[in-house]
């Protein structure tokens, strides 16, 4: 667990980035280090104790077996699961506005989140000892995400920094070869003697998200989440740009479904979805994303590995549901994505579920 020290830099680094102003200096001044130090320090003061448990979330995708409707394959991004906690940082008034200026940003919230991954891809046959050189690479990745988000009632910012290893250490191989033999009628993955090889993963994200005012037809709620940023780091680069259609009944006052390859708002927690104990709405997400480096098409950085010749440009589609009952949510959703690599035989569909406890019980 010796990424958590990255924890407080992460938000320091953040602090000293974003902010612009603090208590009557102008938003369009600039804020030296030693602001910051006196906004810890002063008598409303902060530390590390303040911080307190929002939320905690489970995720599972896969592309051929129960959150995937329609089809049973086991193919390219094949598998990925992880667990993720939602902290309330509880900053004082001072870090607040060093965090978000007022007037950029209206009785702002925040949020810190830590998760742990685990993303698998194969080829496209995993019976196949020796893959073809045009086929999927196999690879695994296992990471730490480490994220600050910040809110208003109109926009949100994400930003994650995450820490991990690809290749035989990301321990994709073990978990795969486990599911397939613990469960009959599995095939034995033969492949993962041409995975990537072994390298230390470092990527920064950051997007922004805006929200609608909401609408209402026949008594269901509507709202739109358009959303744009972008992937840097030896595992991918890339822009992207998002927009998410939702309606239902009691909408959450947060920015959009949890998405296990993009991130859950940290900055809202069950208490404040919606004016009842129960929420149910239905959404669909379309994207596109334009990269320029993706590790697990284009190979290792340094070291000799496989490799094919990516796409540029890819299209993103889903849908879902996601529920909440007081202080528990559930929720699934099924993805689309077009061909990533040149010879790929057409595109790719996966399945998700997610659920999660919120600690913050409704009117807590």
């Amino acid at each position: 667990m010796r990424y958590l020290r990255f924890i407080p830099s992460l938000i320091c680094t953040l602090i000293l980035t974003q902010a612009q102003a603090q208590d009557e200096v102008t938003p369009a001044a600039e804020v030296d280090s030693t602001q910051l130090v006196d906004a810890i320090h002063s008598s409303e003061s902060w530390s590390l104790k303040d911080l307190r448990a929002r939320d905690f979330s489970a995720y599972w995708e896969n592309d051929g077996t129960v959150p995937k409707v329609g089809s049973d394959s086991d193919r390219f991004y094949t598998n990925g699961a992880g667990f993720e906690l939602s902290i309330d940082p509880q900053f004082t008034k001072g870090i607040e506005k060093m965090l978000a200026p007022p007037g950029q940003w209206e009785d702002p919230k925040f949020g810190i989140g830590i998760a742990i991954k685990q993303r698998i891809y194969t080829g496209e046959t995993i019976i196949d000892p020796n893959p073809p050189t045009t086929d999927h690479p196999y690879s695994g990745y296992l990471y730490f995400g480490f994220s600050f988000q910040r809110a208003d009632k109109e926009k949100h910012d994400h930003f994650e920094l995450d820490l991990g290893v690809v290749g035989e250490r990301s321990q994709a191989e073990t978990i795969q070869k486990w599911i397939h033999n613990t469960f009959p009628g599995q095939d034995d993955p033969q492949g993962w003697g041409h995975q990537l090889a072994n390298e230390l993963a470092i990527n920064f994200t950051y997007e922004r998200t805006w929200k609608s005012r909401k609408g209402e037809i026949f008594g269901a709620e509507f709202e739109m989440l358009p959303a744009v940023g972008f992937d840097l780091g030896n595992v991918s680069v890339k822009a992207k740009g998002r927009v998410t259609l939702r309606g239902g009944i009691h909408l959450p006052d947060d920015f959009g479904p949890a998405t296990f390859l993009g991130h859950k708002d940290h900055t809202s927690h069950a208490a404040q979805w919606g004016e009842d104990q129960f929420s149910i709405y239905m959404y669909m997400t379309l994207g596109v994303d334009a990269v320029a480096h993706d590790i697990f098409l284009d190979g290792n950085t340094f070291a000799t590995s496989r490799s094919v010749n990516s796409e540029a440009l890819l299209g993103i589609a889903s849908v879902g549901l996601v529920s909440r009952y007081k202080n528990l949510y559930l929720g699934w959703s099924q993805s689309y994505q077009t061909e990533q690599f040149e010879g790929q035989p057409g595109g790719q569909s996966w399945g998700t579920i997610y659920f999660g406890c919120s600690f913050n019980l409704p009117n807590g």
